[in-house]
């Protein structure tokens, strides 16, 4: 793990806490509030879909976006997905942690046995944590 990248598990409990006293103020019902919640997910891929669309410039009458903004969106819809994980259950972090570490073991498995000869294209292996444009690539 990078230095200073720690998952910030006490700000997300911090925000299900808040999110709970302002649904209560409002008479938002927990069946409703996680609905809401996992909507906000949607929401969020939504307005990343928005920003990569804008990077690509595929929407002249709104022009060009940035890949910071797309960075920022993507990292809207995981912090929206925790917060919503972390609506459900108490031990979210630990089950993230470990369906990361299944996920991406099996991706990179994938990965290095999938091309002639095993590893990549070019004769590299993988072997450690992915980086760049397809790291972030569905497991499932």
């Amino acid at each position: 793990m990078r230095p200073g990248a720690l998952l910030p598990v006490a700000a997300i409990d911090a925000v299900v806490r808040a999110l709970d006293v302002n649904d209560g103020r409002r008479s938002i019902g927990p069946d409703e509030a996680l609905a809401l919640r996992v909507v906000k997910v949607a929401e969020e891929c939504g307005e990343a879909s928005a920003a990569l669309i804008g990077l690509r410039g595929q929407n002249p009458r709104k022009g060009f976006s940035s890949e910071q903004h797309l960075v920022d969106e993507l990292l809207d819809v995981a912090l929206s997905a925790l917060v919503a994980a972390a609506s459900v259950t108490d031990d979210w972090a630990d089950r993230f942690a470990a369906h990361v570490t299944a996920r991406t073991s099996r991706l990179i498995a994938a990965v290095d046995g999938g091309a002639p000869g095993g590893g990549m294209p070019g004769g590299e292996a993988l072997g450690g944590a992915a980086s760049g444009a397809g790291a972030g690539a569905a497991t499932d």
